[in-house]
C-alpha cells in the first residue's frame, strides 16, 4: 500500500519512454515492475535500507579501541612535546652564553673571558671595584670584543676625546675599532699611583700587540694611560681613562743601550 504511488508513477513496459531505452535498461525496469507487483513491501524495505546505507548500521560501540587509542596517543604526544620545548627554557649560564664564556680572554691573562675582562664588561659592580691595571686590560679586550658601550663608559668626562653626544662618540669608535686586527695580548709593564683621596691618579704602562688579519703582520705600541675618578655618582667611583701617551715599543737593542747609558752616567757621577 505504501508503494502504490511509486508503482503508479512508473511508465508502463509499452510506453514510448521505455521503448526508446536500451534493451538492458528495459529489462531491468520490467523486472522491477514485476517485483513491485509481487512483493512491494519487501522491495520497499530493501530499497529503504539501500538508500540509508550501511553506515547507520554501525554504532560508536564498533570503534571503542580506536577512540581510546587516539586519546592516549594525544596525551602521550603532548607530554613529549612539552619536554622537547622545555629545552628552550633552560637557564642561561651566569658566566655567559655559549662558547664565549670559556674562551681565553683577549688580554692574554690566560684566564677565561668571563672570569677576567668579561666580568668587568658585564657587571657595573665589577667595573667599580677594578684596579687601573684591570681596566686597561678590559679596555683592550673591549676593542677585541667590540664592547662599544664599555669603551665609551670607561672614558673620563675630562678626556679630550670625550663627547657630550654619546651616540656620536659610540659611532666614531665603532668605525675605528681595530676590525682589521686580532687583539690577543696586552702586557702590563707597571702601575703607579700619585696623590691621595679624590685627587689621586693612577698610571699604567703597557704594550698592546696586534696582528693584521690579512698579512698576519704583527705590530705593537706602548702607552702610558692615566686614570682618575670622576666622583662616586659616575660609574660608582670607578677609575676612568683620563688620557694616554703613546710611544714606540723599544727594541732589545735600544733597551740595552739605555741601560748602558745609565750605567755610564752613574760611573761618571761617582767620579
Amino acid at each position: 500500500a505504501h508503494c502504490a504511488p511509486l508503482i503508479d508513477s512508473l511508465p508502463s513496459a509499452k510506453s514510448p519512454l521505455l521503448a526508446s531505452a536500451t534493451t538492458m535498461t528495459a529489462r531491468r525496469i520490467v523486472l522491477l515492475l514485476a517485483l513491485l507487483a509481487t512483493t512491494p513491501a519487501a522491495v520497499c524495505a530493501f530499497t529503504a535500507s539501500r538508500a540509508i546505507g550501511t553506515s547507520t548500521a554501525r554504532s560508536a560501540s564498533d570503534f571503542p579501541a580506536l577512540t581510546t587509542t587516539t586519546l592516549t596517543a594525544k596525551k602521550g604526544g603532548t607530554k613529549k612535546k612539552k619536554k622537547i620545548r622545555g629545552v628552550g627554557n633552560r637557564q642561561r649560564s651566569t658566566s655567559g652564553f655559549g662558547g664565549a664564556a670559556v674562551e681565553d680572554c683577549p688580554c692574554g691573562s690566560g684566564l677565561e673571558y668571563m672570569k677576567c675582562c668579561g666580568g668587568i664588561h658585564k657587571s657595573a659592580d665589577a667595573f667599580a671595584n677594578a684596579t687601573p691595571e684591570q681596566i686597561v686590560r678590559a679596555r683592550y679586550s673591549a676593542y677585541a670584543k667590540r664592547e662599544i658601550d664599555f669603551i665609551v663608559g670607561s672614558v673620563h668626562p675630562l678626556n679630550k676625546n670625550f663627547q657630550a653626544d654619546i651616540d656620536q662618540m659610540k659611532h666614531d669608535i665603532e668605525i675605528n675599532c681595530y676590525d682589521n686586527f686580532e687583539l690577543k695580548q696586552c702586557n702590563i709593564l707597571e702601575e703607579s699611583f700619585e696623590g691621595e683621596g679624590d685627587q689621586q691618579i693612577a698610571k699604567v704602562k703597557f704594550v698592546a700587540t696586534m696582528t693584521q688579519r690579512d698579512s698576519r703582520e704583527k705590530t705593537a705600541f706602548m702607552e702610558t694611560s692615566t686614570f682618575a675618578r670622576a666622583g662616586k655618582h659616575i660609574r660608582q667611583g670607578a677609575w676612568l681613562y683620563r688620557e694616554g701617551e703613546v710611544e714606540a715599543v723599544p727594541t732589545d737593542g735600544e733597551s740595552d743601550e739605555d741601560e748602558q747609558g745609565d750605567e755610564g752616567s752613574n760611573d761618571e757621577s761617582d767620579k
